[in-house]
């Protein structure tokens, strides 16, 4: 059997699977860097409310505090 070419078999998983896997894997590294060093700003349930208004909807005044 030396000398022969051997079939080509299946070679694994993918380069579309690979690629993807490498992509997200990146993006993920990205987010969480991101979320670290706090480039990507503050964030929970507070962001979105207006300037004032405390967590349990109303204004905040200096009896609440």
């Amino acid at each position: 059997m030396t000398g022969q070419p051997q079939e080509p078999g299946p070679s694994g998983v993918p380069r579309w699977v690979k690629v993807f896997g490498i992509v997200v894997v990146v993006l993920l590294a990205l987010f969480a860097i991101a979320q670290l060093t706090g480039v990507a700003g503050e964030h929970g349930p507070s962001r979105h409310l207006p300037a004032g208004a405390s967590a349990s909807g109303g204004p905040v005044s200096a009896g609440q505090r």
